[in-house]
């Protein structure tokens, strides 16, 4: 019996290792730009636009934040601003579903970011939300 209580509080204490959570990553699934409407490959709504993320606690997003307060980038054109974020979420990318004329490969996603704000954006919202990143305690 002690050792179900001592499972228990393990299982508890699961929410607050922010860092495993962040690393293992929160599907974000694409919304059709301008409004609150998810986006599908597919007439039948059965295909949708995902991206996986790493979240605001992983490695790659805290050296970035690291890098950034170190450096500025005021100094930097709208196209470096662009070209490294693009390298930042392809980095923060665990696995996409569903997006035409894309694939799980660098320049692919460097591409695609590249390419759209609106999925720029989106990921960086995501990202932010540190609810897509967390665990909530199972209710007894």
């Amino acid at each position: 019996m002690i050792s179900t209580r001592h499972d228990d509080m393990n299982d508890l204490m699961k929410m607050f290792d922010t860092e495993s959570i962040s690393e293992a990553g929160s599907w974000l699934h694409l919304n059709v730009p301008g409004t609150k409407e998810k986006a599908y490959a597919d007439e039948a709504q059965t295909k949708p636009l995902r991206i996986k993320l790493k979240g605001p606690d992983s490695d790659e997003w805290v050296s970035f934040v690291r890098k950034s307060q170190r450096s500025s980038s005021d100094e930097m054109s709208n196209k470096e601003l662009v070209e490294r974020d693009a390298e930042l979420y392809k980095n923060m990318t665990l696995s996409i579903e569903n997006i035409p004329g894309h694939a799980m490969e660098e320049k692919s996603l460097l591409s695609m970011y590249t390419q759209y704000k609106d999925i720029r954006s989106q990921v960086l919202s995501h990202i932010m939300n540190r609810e897509n990143f967390t665990l909530k305690p199972e209710s007894a």
